[in-house]
């Protein structure tokens, strides 16, 4: 634990212990993309592909994924795409 001395606002010094936080979680890595952005047809995104789909939730609100990869499909972030990404090397014209 770490001890800081601070000067509150009535100008007395005050000392406050901190502790390194435990429990952070690791950022979530985009996991549900069939391949990586960027490797399709030019000028092209996600939005423009027949696989991009969107889920509604549960609970609320909507979620954009590729049906390419709805075995490894999960509730949380991880595999959402984003519908401005520039489209993998997967894409394919809208019907």
């Amino acid at each position: 634990m770490e001890r800081r001395e601070v000067i509150d606002l009535f100008g007395e010094t005050v000392v406050i212990e901190v502790s390194e936080a435990k429990g952070v979680r690791k950022p979530t890595r985009p996991n549900g993309y069939a391949a990586p952005p960027g490797t399709g047809p030019a000028g092209e995104t996600c939005k423009s592909c027949e696989h991009a789909v969107r889920v509604s939730g549960n609970t609320a609100g909507t979620y954009r994924k590729c049906a390419l990869m709805r075995s490894v499909w999960t509730g949380g972030p991880g595999s959402d795409i984003l519908f401005r990404s520039p489209a993998c090397r997967h894409w394919e014209k809208e019907r």
